[in-house]
């Protein structure tokens, strides 16, 4: 196991972490995949398939994918049964064909296929018939964040007005396509209204001052000060989790800004923190919001994400709801335990 911006992305340390507690045995990392020591397993569980080889590994030959293959052969050899975790259908950035041939292979020979929704069991079961396709929530993350700081601790901790609706985008924006779409959905809401939310986007430009090149730097003076005129608050560094935590409360809704999403971990740390959720109709998301009553938006059309978060800022009391169900059914330690079921039973 192991995950991409591992300082930030805590699925793997804290859902490992909850196996723990449960008795089972769990290591962590990919360095042991390569070695001998990968025999002394039952399961090997596989998360990013991208990140095999480490995360400082940008471009895969033939030669890794061939490795990757008999390296499986192995597994398998050995009676060792391979888990694949569908985080993505495919790298958020990483476009080298190779990796898709990697995702292809490890789907290819996953004994049990784990999903966070139907929409991606649906997608890829037909694909990939051999696996069993089984489905198995994101965690809220609860032996990691509490969430339990107040709304007025939360925004004097961060310097946020007490009196205003916050709409908050967490996380790093991943390209020019949902700045626009956001800054687009911000101008149009705030139009028609007479006391707009404050937006909070705190990933939304990660570029910082700091370089040697002259050329990037009046590049990124112009983006920096362009966005601040256009009233987008945003830092450039990673935040810190007690700080993480302060956002999130300080809120009145989660908007997700993806454009193309499979699943967010954003959305249960939304619920556990009592919000509601603004998010594309599209993946695994967009089901889960449906059925829990969120409210969804076509990203082709900024005009549904107006109407989305309206309604999502008049129903900002739903939160509670959220909440009590996000504890209820997907805490860390029962998402270990549907988790561990599974592994008890291909062995």
């Amino acid at each position: 196991m192991e995950s991409p911006e591992q300082l930030q992305n805590y699925f793997v340390s804290s859902l490992a972490a909850a196996l723990q507690e449960q008795g089972q045995e769990v290591v962590c990392g990919v360095d042991r995949l390569w070695t001998d020591d990968v025999f002394d397993c039952d399961i090997v569980h596989f998360q990013w398939p991208e990140l095999i080889f480490g995360d400082d590994k940008k471009e895969f030959s033939d030669s890794d994918i061939t490795r990757t293959c008999h390296r499986l052969a192995l597994l398998k050899e050995k009676g060792i049964k391979v888990f694949v975790q569908v985080h993505n259908l495919k790298p958020h950035e990483n476009k080298d064909k190779n990796i898709l041939r990697l995702y292809n292979l490890l789907y290819q020979q996953a004994d049990v296929t784990v999903h966070m929704g139907n929409y991606s069991r649906d997608l890829l079961q037909p694909q990939y018939p051999h696996a069993r396709h089984v489905v198995i929530p994101h965690h809220i993350y609860d032996n990691v964040y509490r969430f339990d700081i107040s709304r007025e601790t939360a925004r004097q901790r961060l310097h946020l007005p007490r009196d205003k609706r916050i709409v908050l985008s967490f996380g790093k924006f991943r390209n020019d396509e949902e700045r626009r779409f956001v800054l687009s959905l911000k101008r149009k809401y705030s139009s028609s209204e007479k006391n707009p939310p404050l937006f909070l986007m705190p990933g939304f430009y990660r570029k910082t001052l700091h370089t040697w090149n002259p050329k990037k730097f009046i590049t990124r003076l112009f983006y920096t000060v362009n966005y601040k005129l256009k009233g987008v608050r945003f830092c450039h560094s990673f935040i810190p989790d007690d700080l993480m935590q302060c956002y999130f409360c300080a809120a009145d809704v989660v908007l997700l800004q993806r454009l193309e999403i499979l699943n967010s971990g954003n959305l249960p740390m939304a619920f556990a923190a009592g919000k509601v959720v603004v998010g594309p109709n599209v993946g695994n998301v967009g089901e889960i919001l449906r059925e829990m009553g969120n409210f969804t938006f076509d990203p082709q059309h900024t005009e549904t994400a107006v109407e989305a978060l309206r309604k999502a800022l008049d129903n900002i009391a739903k939160g509670e709801e959220y909440k009590a169900y996000a504890m209820k059914h997907w805490s860390s330690d029962i998402i270990a335990n549907q988790l561990l079921k599974h592994y008890s039973n291909v062995l």
